[in-house]
């Protein structure tokens, strides 16, 4: 059995044995088309890497959970997950479902119940069987998917830009989002330069009157313009945002997981809001649950460890009186969804 796992950044093959044994794993690029993707190929790298030199006449089946399957993307995903399918000389063609009804799956054998997701994309829903009862958010980045890796990454971008132009609070992202996003070379040389201004400061300094300095005036002088951040920085942030793919933002998910986790005011109020967010996703969907005591799954990289991830599993708790169950491995979860589907047991 083939089992597929394709977010935004990252796209995962795996291949079960009727077992449940792994026999094959398999990686790819993102392949949502609607954060830059290249879906078809994405899932045709995933998979020929996945089966190796494995004998395609064994394969029964599989399932490909496709980030931007939901029905307004369903048919260019299902004619992706074909093309990549006969390409690699599979026969018939695999199921499609969403990375969401995947997410689920990753964490719980039940049917029913609902998944909380954050990574590239985030929102929640309740599943039944594999399809989506109910959601909210999970719309992409450019209309929803608010708490995900890729808005904890626009937030620090908005507040590294707020604070070098004096909009915002000074916080450490403007250090670490710029050491984050930009190429090495670029950070080098900035870093070069303003370590030449700071010698202009103090050089400064020295011939300041005897009367400033004992009045500390010089030396808040000093340190104020030491704190101004360099407004090339900004401009070459700004660059390098444009010029990415959206989902590459999501790497500054870790840069604001680690700086609330250190103490930073501006990145905590972030991850306050994105766990709001994706709290305010559950209580939406929760109605259609019907009052079925349920699994609750966490997916996504935000909601591994860190700052959102404490809160929301905190929040869960509190709604639900039971933790919520972590999910593992999406394509795992795929491919016990194909086996499931033949009627064949899924291993713990």
């Amino acid at each position: 059995m083939i089992g597929i796992d394709a977010g935004g950044t990252k796209t995962r093959c795996v291949v079960l044995t009727l077992g449940g044994a792994l026999a094959g794993t398999g990686t790819g690029p993102g392949a949502n088309p609607n954060s830059g993707g290249d879906t078809a190929g994405a899932l045709g790298t995933a998979l020929r890497e996945a089966l190796g030199t494995l004998d395609r006449n064994h394969v029964l089946g599989g399932v490909f959970g496709i980030a931007g399957a939901g029905s307004a993307g369903r048919p260019a995903a299902v004619a992706a997950a074909r093309q990549a399918w006969q390409a690699a000389g599979l026969r018939g063609s695999p199921a499609v479902v969403t990375d969401i009804a995947v997410a689920f799956a990753a964490g719980t054998s039940a049917p029913k119940g609902i998944v909380v997701f954050s990574g590239t994309g985030a929102g929640a829903a309740v599943i039944n069987d594999g399809a989506i009862v109910r959601r909210a958010d999970g719309y992409g980045w450019l209309v929803g998917d608010e708490g995900s890796a890729v808005w904890l990454g626009q937030k620090a971008v908005r507040a590294a830009l707020a604070a070098y132009d004096g909009r915002g609070s000074p916080t450490v992202l403007t250090e670490s989002v710029p050491r984050a996003l930009l190429p090495p070379g670029i950070t080098a040389e900035l870093e070069a330069s303003r370590c030449r201004h700071r010698q202009r400061r103090t050089f400064a300094m020295a011939g300041a009157s005897p009367a400033a300095l004992r009045g500390g005036t010089a030396v808040l002088e000093h340190r104020l313009a030491e704190a101004q951040p360099d407004p090339r920085v900004a401009q070459a942030i700004v660059k390098e945002v444009y010029r990415l793919p959206v989902a590459a933002l999501g790497r500054l998910g870790p840069v604001v997981a680690a700086a609330a986790t250190a103490g930073d005011q501006v990145a905590r109020r972030i991850t306050a809001e994105a766990a709001e967010v994706l709290l305010r996703d559950v209580d939406a969907v929760r109605p259609a649950l019907g009052g079925l005591l349920a699994p609750v799954v966490m997916h996504g990289s935000v909601l591994r460890d860190g700052p959102v991830a404490d809160a929301v599993r905190a929040g869960l708790r509190d709604r639900f009186a039971a933790d919520p169950r972590s999910a593992g491995d999406g394509a795992v979860g795929a491919a016990g969804m194909a086996l499931r589907r033949l009627g064949y047991p899924v291993p713990p």
